[in-house]
């Protein structure tokens, strides 16, 4: 025999004849109240009878106005029903806004607007003709709009609609509706309800009722009825409540970690503006000005403002020669005359390289103690289609080390170093091209989470053309290396989509582990 509380018993019966129903839906059909119908499922689970599952929803409703619209049709076509009583083919537009002023009470902004909609649908053009502009209707006869079709289902839908059971005709509606801020788009966590086997088989009709008390009332202790009371018992050992607290977000944990490491292995932290000059972002790390990762389609470039300020002459003629005859590096350059106008172009930096070639310049220019040891961990820009791996804008973690006589075996030792703080306890470098380091390296760790090597970043020593126009010289050298933050974050959080590390669901983040000092 079972023993439930009543309510308990209810919702069990319901579930029986639909399981899978949302937690909402069964406390509006029992008239409950939702907390209630939360509570009895939980009993339900404590007797492994039912269950519930949890899932990011989205929902549509109606603005106060998109209401009135949908109760009373939207502005066109009112206005279009106007042109069909009329019986005109063809009206003056002045005559038009008129009509609809004194029929419709229609003031200048809602009429041009209607009218607008109504071309945009292709219902209604304008033409010219002599001094006048004439509204030419193309459409036969009136009809309800798809809009309003979908402003009439939401409105029927008892306050908010989820957006799976928008018809497929009406879907490409939405995204229409809500720029006209007529429905407005709200996320929350749908629970559905569900029985297990056992509940499923149970036969209600050998459920006890539960005359237990989990709460003693006021009026039960200064009666003293508390004391003939059957308390309900209390399982010490399961776990309490999870309670949703406050916590620092994972992307920023592993911001700090990142930055935590650096500093434990000697290095400064150094800043640079986010709009860069094309000077510090292309010419300094000797990309030639003609280029294509230069073009619009993978960088934003700035109107305003419309020219940066850009490093003493000096620097500008040694970067200048490097580019046209390689200067005293060596080099035969790109053989191109040199243009000073393209490198005064702003643009939204598309790497923190540019943050560290200014330290190049400064660190000669101050005297710097050699080594030095300096980082960055910022953003960046790019032209990119936003995908499940692609951002236009993410950050981007850079490390550079200038010294006397550095080598390939002082970037590896580095390198391993590194990302063996950072969790990786396995680390392989393979050579690789990089346009602004020679020799260079690429960058692949173990990850445990995926049970595969993933290609995590590149690295390399600083080309000559690089270092020369700065009065960085043999014997002294520049390590450097660099990958985007997220792909670590993404391996490290378990995340198949970038998009959900500033996207934010909220099923993944009351997941998410509280930082260490916190105890997890």
């Amino acid at each position: 025999m079972v023993s439930l509380k009543p309510v308990t018993t209810s919702v069990l019966k319901a579930l029986k004849a639909a399981s899978g129903i949302d937690a909402a839906s069964l406390a509006k059909q029992l008239g409950q109240d939702y907390a209630v119908i939360m509570g009895a499922v939980n009993e339900l689970a404590s007797q492994d009878l039912g269950y519930f599952k949890e899932e990011e929803s989205t929902e549509i409703a109606l603005t106060d106005e998109g209401l009135g619209y949908a109760m009373n049709h939207l502005p066109e076509s009112r206005l279009f029903k106007l042109l069909c009583d009329m019986k005109a083919k063809q009206v003056e537009l002045n005559a038009l806004r008129d009509k609809a002023k004194s029929a419709l009470g229609m003031d200048d902004k809602l009429f041009f607007l209607s009218l607008g909609h109504l071309k945009q649908a292709r219902w209604t053009s304008q033409a010219k003709v002599g001094e006048a502009v004439q509204v030419i209707v193309l459409k036969q006869e009136y009809e309800d709009k798809p809009e309003e079709q979908l402003l009439s289902l939401i409105a029927g839908s008892g306050g908010g609609l989820d957006v799976r059971d928008v018809p497929a005709d009406l879907k490409a509606y939405v995204e229409g509706l809500k720029r006209r801020t007529l429905v407005i788009e709200k996320k929350y966590t749908k629970r559905s309800l569900h029985l297990t086997e056992k509940g499923k088989k149970l036969d209600t009709s050998k459920v006890s009722a539960l005359d237990e008390v989990a709460h003693l009332t006021t009026e039960m202790i200064t009666t003293g009825s508390w004391k003939e009371a059957k308390l309900k018992a209390y399982d010490v050992s399961k776990p309490g409540a999870h309670l949703n607290a406050g916590k620092i977000h994972p992307l920023i944990e592993i911001i700090n970690k990142v930055r935590e490491i650096f500093f434990s292995m000697g290095f400064t932290e150094i800043r640079g503006p986010i709009v860069e000059s094309a000077f510090y972002n292309f010419d300094a790390l000797y990309q030639p000005q003609d280029h294509p990762a230069r073009e619009m389609h993978d960088t934003f470039y700035l109107s305003t403002p419309a020219a940066a300020r850009l490093p003493p002459e000096k620097y500008m003629k040694a970067v200048a020669e490097v580019h046209e005859d390689g200067g005293n590096t060596g080099s035969t350059g790109w053989g191109y005359k040199w243009n000073r106008e393209i490198a005064t172009q702003t643009i939204m930096r598309t790497h923190t390289t540019a943050t560290t070639v200014r330290q190049l310049g400064k660190a000669i220019e101050e005297g710097a103690r050699l080594p030095l040891k300096v980082f960055s961990i910022d953003r960046v820009f790019r032209n990119e289609k936003v995908d499940f791996k692609h951002l236009a804008e993410f950050m981007q973690v850079e490390g550079i080390v200038i010294g006397e006589r550095l080598s390939l075996a002082d970037l590896r030792g580095t390198l391993v170093e590194f990302y063996t703080k950072l969790g990786f306890e396995q680390v392989i470098t393979r050579p690789g091209f990089f346009p602004y380091t020679e020799p260079s390296l690429e960058i692949s760790v173990f990850s445990k989470e995926l049970g595969k090597w993933m290609e995590i970043g590149g690295s390399g020593i600083f080309r000559p053309e690089v270092c020369t126009p700065w009065g960085i010289k043999e014997p002294v050298r520049v390590l450097a290396w660099g990958q985007g933050l997220e792909r670590i974050a993404m391996l490290r959080l378990k995340r198949n989509d970038i998009r959900d590390l500033y996207k934010n669901p909220l099923s993944w983040l009351r997941r998410a582990p509280y930082p260490r000092s916190g105890g997890r």
